[in-house]
């Protein structure tokens, strides 16, 4: 279902609406579906609202354009299965209208890193979709006015337990100690199958990460170096943890260009250290089932 959002459009399944009795000079608000399956008597899902900035440079502007399409393709299809259980041989293409598959979400554990959150839509969203699994979550973003906002909808939401908030800016890197000590204490040692250890025995705490998702992340030239390179920084320490982007074409090789960079900045990190990351393949698919204008692809390794 789609429904107009400025001059994007929200589609595949979430709803919404302007909560405009808040609305001030400073704010708006948006009342969104959580994207479940719906009941067999056609009852709707629980709702949450996102307050947005009217004002400034911030993601938090709005809802961007791929950030629903993202939720729903973590929440109602296959998006958090393992990798390797997708199939990436049908044409290269995502059809967001097939049949919804839920179940592996029911149970299954997930510690979970967002790039780029801007207003915490999509973190706030699937925390409440996957409500019933043991899932963990980090939003993250640089903008300071942006943090803010995002952590007053985390917490108008009632999704502090399950969603921190950090600052991360990709210029710096990962972060340093500084946001080591936070992954490690959002996601607290458990379910460590995948975790890596350095060699003084102690957990790197990117090792604790299941999945990195963002939405709308990827601008050109001037997000092309860091996003790359955070991506393959991630992917160099946890080569296990997987990528999830999802993002609206908005130059004819852009997104293409990005896959370039990852996979030249992996090859670069395996020739200088111990090839971890050898056979790697960064996955694109065409989104399809929705609204053909909007042009997205989804980037997945």
């Amino acid at each position: 279902m789609a429904a107009q959002h400025g001059d994007e459009v929200a589609i595949f399944g979430v709803e919404q609406t302007t909560a405009a009795m808040k609305n001030t000079n400073a704010f708006t608000w948006e009342t969104y579906d959580v994207p479940e399956a719906k009941s067999s008597d056609g009852a709707k899902t629980e709702t949450f609202e996102i307050r947005t900035m009217i004002a400034g440079r911030t993601g938090a502007r709005k809802t961007w354009a791929a950030a629903p399409v993202l939720l729903d393709y973590l929440s109602l299809k296959d998006g958090l299965k393992d990798i390797n259980q997708k199939n990436f041989d049908d044409g290269a293409l995502l059809d967001m209208a097939l049949e919804d598959d839920t179940d592996e979400h029911k149970h299954a554990s997930y510690n979970i890193l967002e790039l780029g959150g801007g207003s915490g839509f999509l973190s706030v969203g699937l925390a409440k979709s996957l409500r019933s699994s043991n899932a963990k979550i980090m939003c993250t973003d640089s903008d300071k006015h942006t943090i803010k906002n995002m952590r007053y909808n985390v917490i108008e939401n009632n999704e502090s337990k399950t969603i921190a908030v950090q600052k991360l800016d990709w210029s710096d890197g990962l972060g340093g100690d500084k946001f080591a000590s936070a992954l490690e204490r959002t996601f607290q040692v458990k379910n460590t199958s995948h975790v890596v250890e350095e060699q003084n025995n102690s957990v790197d705490p990117v090792s604790l990460l299941t999945h990195v998702i963002g939405s709308d992340v990827h601008f050109g030239y001037q997000t092309l170096q860091p996003l790359s390179s955070i991506i393959a920084a991630i992917k160099h320490r946890n080569p296990f943890v997987q990528v999830i982007i999802m993002l609206k074409e908005r130059s004819e090789n852009g997104v293409f260009d990005l896959v370039a960079e990852i996979e030249k900045k992996l090859q670069k990190g395996d020739n200088d250290g111990d090839g971890q990351c050898n056979n790697f393949t960064v996955h694109v698919r065409d989104v399809t089932g929705g609204v053909p204008e909007l042009k997205m692809k989804l980037v997945e390794c």
